[in-house]
């Protein structure tokens, strides 16, 4: 029990120092003009997509690690470009001669599997440049930079995961996924679940709708999504690494493994809240 302890305090002290220097690098962005808010996303990315092609890589796999990285950064960038600025959406179309460079790429190289490096490269930018860039629907909804939902999203991520560590550990017995997850069980998805529900209604409750603006009833919706999708996202990269045989996808985060390891969660809840927030609110 020591060593399970030891290793919650650590996954809860990273996990509630990242938060806020992310929380803080959003904020500052209000006095920005959002500039620090695309920096810290364009780390993230960049983070993310390396330790992505460095996981297939580890599997034998051969990504376009470049052309990933300059995808996943650029299509971002004009989103965001557009939404903050208010640049011409017909620029966001430039990411599509990124994605023909791939084939082209190639085309004129010796690789042996090149259907599966072009794939496995375009994976790469669905799997970690569409949820990122979807980040802007929350943070520009109003028009303006609103950095509270992004926030919201963020603490609510953290808190399930919290919650499933702690039911999992003290109450844990039903394994929920054991192929792709052993450790992973039916008590602690419940755990999860229901602190994120709770933690969403105490802090309207508390706070007012300081997340979302959008009521109540979406702020329960959107807790349940972030608590039930976010899992999904934790077990499909669980997947990922089980294929290529690796515990972590980095070693950044003590207690938690690299950035992917850490967002996992919010690359599938991000992109579901996101559209629920753009066309229902």
């Amino acid at each position: 029990m020591g060593k399970t302890l030891q290793n919650f305090i650590t996954r809860a002290v990273t996990g509630i120092l990242f938060v806020l220097v992310v929380a803080v690098m959003f904020v500052l962005g209000s006095v920005t003009h959002a500039l620090t808010y695309a920096v810290v996303m364009l780390a993230i990315i960049s983070l993310a997509t390396h330790e992505y092609c460095k996981m297939l890589q580890a599997g034998g796999m051969s990504p376009h690690f470049r052309t990933a990285l300059c995808t996943n950064n650029l299509t971002f960038l004009l989103s965001f470009l557009t939404c903050n600025y208010g640049l011409d959406t017909r620029f966001q179309l430039c990411t599509v001669g990124l994605v023909w460079l791939m084939f082209l790429i190639e085309l004129f190289s010796k690789n042996k599997n090149p259907l599966a490096n072009i794939a496995l490269t375009i994976l790469g930018c669905v799997y970690i440049g569409m949820p990122f860039t979807l980040f802007n629907l929350l943070a520009f909804k109003t028009g303006t930079y609103d950095y509270w939902p992004i926030i919201g999203l963020f603490v609510l991520v953290w808190v399930n995961d919290t919650g499933a560590y702690l039911a999992g550990v003290t109450m844990g017995k039903h394994k929920l996924y054991e192929r792709i997850s052993p450790k992973k069980t039916v008590e602690g998805f419940i755990g999860g679940v229901v602190l994120t529900v709770v933690v969403g209604l105490v802090s309207y409750m508390c706070f007012g709708d300081c997340f979302f603006h959008a009521g109540l009833t979406f702020t329960l919706i959107s807790t349940a999504v972030v608590a039930i999708i976010g899992t999904c996202g934790d077990l499909v990269e669980s997947m990922f690494k089980r294929s290529v045989n690796i515990k972590d996808t980095g070693h950044l985060l003590p207690g938690h493994g690299g950035v992917l390891d850490r967002f996992d969660a919010v690359m599938f809840a991000a992109p579901m809240v996101s559209l629920l927030y753009y066309f229902f609110v």
